[in-house]
């Protein structure tokens, strides 16, 4: 028949699952056939004496008629076929019956052996070839031996659990009574013994690509005690535990993903949007949580929260990002947050910036004493006030209040108190002219730089191109006027 990759009972052999002689408990399935009582081949296929029935019984499918065709009930025939003979007065009456229908790990069908063999190009054995004695007469049935599968089935014990169809043989362990007992008895396949870390990064490829091996032993819970969303395919692909079983739970472990160390993770995890599916392995929503403030991104609100899932997740703890990590950070912080201030929302609220940069707390962001002298640092630009303060608000309310404020266009006030301030502004105003918008509005430059204004002075310069100013941006020209000035 030559060699074919169908491991049937030789590591079962080993294990004590399977009991091919003698004595023993434990029972093999054929065709969903086990045998009861003391469980041996041995004993049963003693029960029935084929061999003084010879004469009766030209062949076999006589009475298993059902074997060809793999119809279960038909395996064997019914007791009462045995009156025939057995009627008590020719023949003492008999009580006989079949073997009992049980469901075993080994799921050998006689039909699906035969379209194997015949696969491969070999001719089907009789049926004296496995259940009949080596050499002799036709009908001396003895127990299947594991030598006689092994004389065309020649896999290794060594190589019995890996690389193999196990489905080719086995039912999977939920389908079998007491399929966990068996599971607990069972060796760990060498390649699930390389390494935890290695073997737990290797796995999902192992299934995408056998999953009718892992299904064997495995079911969901195994998986759902460390995957933290279950709706993967190759978990799905797993059976339910069963009833009364004893969940195989795994130790939840996540070892770090090699594209979790980089330098820069931190800052482009989220970007783009991350697919929900490869983050939800290992991540809850509360993971997320640890760090971002709500609203949390759509992408962590797609994920399970925790109480709702088995597995316990990562369990992220918020901790200071390797970018705030420099020696100078709290100086220098200003130029990261006025360049990506949405990065600083993600994680900080208001009342974390107003710790500091609140000037009625003790100690604030500014040095002490600074307040008498912020005009020259308010002036020259080292810092922008705009970004903590309402200018408008803050600054004129403290410059009324000693003494600063505004008393006309002409009198002293809030610029450094300097009489006559306002026929010197324009150059002020060219210097820094976001400094003025923090007080003033449009309004307050047309009370005079307009035609409508009191002294119509003309806010252009000289050498002023208006047609080129219109071409340029014809938007800007109605800042000022009511319409267009050169029409059009």
């Amino acid at each position: 028949m030559g060699t074919l990759r169908l491991p049937l009972v030789m590591a079962l052999v080993g294990l004590g699952l399977i009991v091919l002689s003698g004595s023993g408990t434990s029972a093999p399935a054929f065709d969903g056939v086990a045998w009861p009582g003391a469980a041996s081949p041995a004993a049963e296929a003693d029960s029935f004496p084929h061999l003084p029935h010879d004469g009766l019984f030209p062949l076999c499918t006589g009475c298993h008629a059902g074997i060809v065709e793999g119809d279960v009930p038909a395996y064997y025939p019914e007791p009462a076929s045995c009156d025939g003979c057995h009627d008590g007065e020719e023949e003492e009456r008999v009580d006989w019956a079949p073997p009992v229908r049980a469901v075993g790990l080994l799921d050998f069908s006689h039909p699906v052996h035969a379209d194997t063999v015949a696969a491969a190009g070999e001719e089907e054995a009789a049926c004296a070839s496995c259940h009949v004695a080596e050499e002799g007469e036709r009908l001396e049935v003895v127990p299947l031996e594991a030598e006689r599968c092994l004389s065309c089935h020649d896999d290794e014990p060594d190589a019995h659990f890996e690389g193999q169809d196990c489905a080719s043989c086995h039912r999977t362990l939920a389908e079998v009574p007491g399929g966990d007992l068996l599971r607990d008895s069972l060796p760990t396949p060498d390649d699930h013994a390389v390494g935890e870390d290695a073997f737990l990064f290797d796995h999902g490829f192992t299934g995408l690509n056998d999953e009718a091996r892992c299904a064997t032993c495995h079911t969901q819970d195994r998986c759902l005690s460390c995957h933290v969303s279950g709706d993967r395919a190759e978990i799905q692909a797993l059976p339910v535990t069963p009833s009364g079983w004893k969940a195989l739970e795994a130790e939840a472990r996540y070892p770090i993903p090699e594209g979790h160390t980089s330098d820069v993770f931190e800052v482009t995890h989220g970007r783009p949007a991350p697919a929900t599916a490869d983050c939800s392995t290992c991540h809850t929503q509360d993971d997320c949580a640890a760090c971002h403030v709500a609203p949390l991104p759509a992408s962590a609100q797609s994920l399970p929260r925790r109480p709702q899932v088995r597995a316990p997740g990562v369990g992220l703890e918020a901790q200071m990002p390797t970018s705030h990590q420099t020696p100078f950070f709290m100086t220098a912080h200003t130029v990261l947050a006025s360049a990506a201030p949405d990065a600083c929302s993600t994680c900080h609220t208001q009342t974390y910036c107003a710790d500091c940069h609140d000037a009625q707390r003790s100690p604030g962001y500014h040095p002490q004493g600074f307040a008498l002298r912020h005009a020259a640092a308010a002036g020259a630009q080292t810092m922008e006030c705009s970004t903590c303060h309402n200018t408008a608000a803050f600054c004129v309310q403290c410059h009324v209040e000693v003494g600063f404020g505004s008393s006309g266009r002409l009198g002293p006030g809030y610029h450094d108190a300097e009489p006559l301030w306002l026929i010197r502004h324009g150059q002020g105003a060219r210097q820094g002219l976001e400094q003025c918008a923090s007080c003033h509005t449009q309004r307050d430059c047309l009370q005079c730089h307009s035609q409508l204004g009191a002294f119509k002075v003309s806010p252009h310069g000289p050498d002023f191109d208006p047609v080129q100013a219109q071409e340029r941006n014809p938007w800007i020209c109605l800042a000022c006027h009511i319409r267009p000035p050169l029409g059009g």
